[in-house]
């Protein structure tokens, strides 16, 4: 039961930390991160031009940096949470279900730009993955809404959920 606690607490702290870190990408205030991001919205896949045969990479992208920075504490909060009694497998039971939950958000942002993904020829999947994708395209269209890349929870919640 422990672990099906901790595999539900990491995943609502991750996705609302994603959730806040993209919106913080979208904000003025992000200075140099938000130029950087909106490379991405404006210049490489701007809503008319939304998806390419090959992954159009910005090349040198702060934003990851960004990510990495921020994302310090929330990496920090298992390991704290192990020096005071978490169990060892808890402790790294989160850290996995970190870097697999930045691994999957990564890759399905990139595969939404991607025409034609494999995502997109798997029946039922393809069923979820479009919707998903017709989500994200409407965040290209109104960068303030649909924050989530393939959970829009927080979206819905905070009332940036577009359909």
């Amino acid at each position: 039961m422990k672990f099906l606690l901790t595999i539900l607490i990491t995943y609502i702290i991750v996705s609302f930390f994603g959730y806040l870190a993209h919106k913080a990408l979208h904000q003025k205030w992000s200075g140099k991160y938000n130029k950087s991001h909106m490379t991405h919205h404006v210049k490489l896949y701007p809503a008319n031009n939304y998806t390419s045969e090959t992954y159009r990479d910005a090349g040198k992208d702060d934003a990851i940096w960004f990510f990495i920075v921020i994302s310090i504490p929330v990496i920090l909060l298992p390991i704290l949470l192990g020096i005071i009694g978490l169990p060892i497998h808890l402790v790294i039971t989160s850290i996995l279900e970190m870097l697999i939950l930045a691994f999957l958000n990564n890759y399905i942002h990139y595969a939404y730009h991607i025409n034609n993904h494999w995502l997109t020829k798997i029946p039922l999947l393809s069923k979820i993955f479009n919707k998903f994708k017709y989500l994200h395209f409407i965040h290209h269209k109104k960068m303030q809404k649909n924050l989530g890349i393939f959970d829009f929870t927080w979206d819905f919640l905070l009332k940036t959920l577009k359909k």
